[in-house]
């Protein structure tokens, strides 16, 4: 190999001596030596050339074609002939090839560090196992950390803010240049006096802006006393909307009020909400308990649990799902072309090909602390004591029950259909008989504070007709405008309600 192309390969060769070159199809290593006659002592500089002994350091440098290169490098320990320092035997420093105690080439480190930077760890990690100089997430992570900050200039204006180096127990300030919009430095704690000293030696910020912590008015006030202070919009508008949140939980009756008003104008039942509210699951299709009771006199069924309603839901998926299979397969179709069209496994497929509908396994029934006083329980939902509170004492005192009360409560609830029928109060003589009407979900329901500070602030096109209602109602009845513009002056909303979209 001509001396012009290991050169650009080894770029140290005006210190270095290559000794030998072994190449294999997993990696090629080189030999080499130090050719300096003379080396400095780290502590005192001074020059020596005479010989303690040697040893090897294993270097990884960059790749060759993809194949990575370790160059083991045979370097010298040195007496120092200084009587004045401490230090008796060094090592010789090669500055240009690695630092001290480091295990890669400077041009590797920095190459690692570049592809940290650009890619990140993980990704930078599989991005270095490709090109040749493997590198595992952690340590790509660690150039980043250790690589030297690049100077910045004082900026005119100056964001403060905290930031939580543990959220809750320690937190510090963060220094942001706006003007650049990039963080410039951490400080470890929010005090005025820390604040004070980087104003100090960073003289020229025209601008500040922070939020309304007494410290940092403080600290700016002594650190850059020419400098204008200004609350950022992001607190501004914060604490707009706390404000009207107060102002909001001070009027919760009014908020149901005007949402009663607002469902006052929907008295009459409307053919199509009820449809609506029948086909989303929000009141049942079936007539009423009292007039779906059976001619001969049997109790009504009692009406599904929230599982049991989910569990229909389910089933009815399922037999839907069930169904189409059915057809497309009545209409010639393969296993896998239905799996393809429906997006389900082959295996589905074949259960579903069944000739009848595959029922899922009910679940196996657990054990409890319940189960030895079922009997107890039952006898007396059937004699009409349905108190838990009362049946989990007697359980607790005389039946050597250790269970939870909950847990008596949940079967009470679940059982309750073992009582006896209460007797139902006697209508008024000669009266006609009334059938309960349906009761209907509200049209619109109290929103939260969150939610009504959101249509108080929110662009009145965008509100439907019950919402603008509700808006007009509260803000003309309550006067939580006015309130708020006596609070923050005129033209509050107009520049609030700018302000809290271009935030969101």
């Amino acid at each position: 190999m001509s001396t012009l192309a290991l050169g650009s390969l080894i770029p140290w060769l005006s210190v270095l001596s290559v000794e030998t070159i072994q190449m294999s199809d997993c990696a090629i290593e080189l030999h080499v030596s130090s050719t300096q006659p003379t080396a400095a002592c780290p502590l005192c500089a001074q020059p020596s050339g005479a010989v303690h002994s040697c040893y090897v350091r294993r270097l990884a440098d960059l790749p060759w074609a993809g194949i990575p290169v370790v160059i083991h490098l045979e370097v010298r320990k040195l007496f120092c002939r200084n009587d004045a320092c401490p230090r008796r035997i060094f090592t010789e420093r090669l500055p240009q090839l690695t630092a001290p105690y480091r295990r890669q080439t400077q041009r590797l480190w920095e190459q690692q560090r570049h592809l940290a930077l650009a890619h990140g760890g993980e990704a930078g990690a599989r991005t270095a196992l490709q090109q040749g100089a493997p590198a595992s997430a952690k340590t790509l992570v660690r150039r980043i950390c250790h690589a030297p900050l690049s100077p910045t200039p004082t900026p005119r204006c100056l964001g403060i803010d905290d930031w939580a180096l543990r959220k809750g127990q320690s937190y510090g300030t963060i220094l942001v240049d706006l003007e650049r919009h990039r963080p410039i430095d951490l400080l470890p704690d929010r005090s005025a006096e820390t604040l004070a000293q980087w104003l100090r030696t960073h003289p020229g910020v025209e601008i500040i802006t922070r939020d309304r912590a007494g410290d940092y008015a403080d600290g700016a006030r002594q650190g850059a006393p020419e400098a204008v202070q200004v609350a950022d919009r992001f607190h501004l508008v914060q604490n707009a909307h706390q404000v009207l949140h107060r102002l909001l939980e001070r009027h919760s009756r009014g908020m149901r009020e005007a949402a009663r008003t607002v469902n006052q104008q929907h008295t009459q039942i409307d053919p199509a909400h009820v449809t609506q509210a029948v086909v989303d699951g929000e009141i049942s299709p079936s007539p009423p308990a009292a007039l779906a009771a059976a001619s001969d006199g049997s109790p009504p069924a009692r009406p599904l649990s929230k599982y049991q309603q989910h569990q229909q839901a389910r089933r009815a998926r399922r037999y839907a799902l069930y169904c189409e299979v059915q057809r497309l397969r009545a209409a010639g179709g393969g296993i896998r072309y239905i799996a393809r069209q429906l997006h389900i496994h082959r295996t589905t497929v074949l259960r579903f090909l069944a000739e009848t509908f595959p029922e899922q396994a009910a679940r196996s029934k657990r054990r409890s602390k319940l189960d030895p006083h079922l009997p107890y329980l039952q006898a007396q939902l059937r004699a009409g004591q349905d108190n838990a509170m009362q049946l989990w004492r007697e359980l607790r005192d005389a039946h050597g029950y250790r269970g939870s009360r909950a847990l008596v409560s949940r079967w009470v609830a679940a059982h309750r259909a073992l009582c006896p029928p209460r007797p139902a109060s006697r209508p008024r003589p000669g009266a006609p008989p009334q059938s309960p009407a349906p009761k209907l979900p509200p049209r619109f329901k109290t929103p939260s504070v969150r939610s009504a500070a959101w249509l108080l602030t929110a662009d009145t096109a965008s509100l439907d007709e019950d919402q603008a209602q509700f808006v007009e109602y509260l803000s003309v009845r309550f006067t939580l405008r006015g309130e708020a513009i006596r609070i923050f002056g005129a033209g509050f909303w107009r520049k609030y309600r700018r302000l809290y979209l271009e935030q969101r």
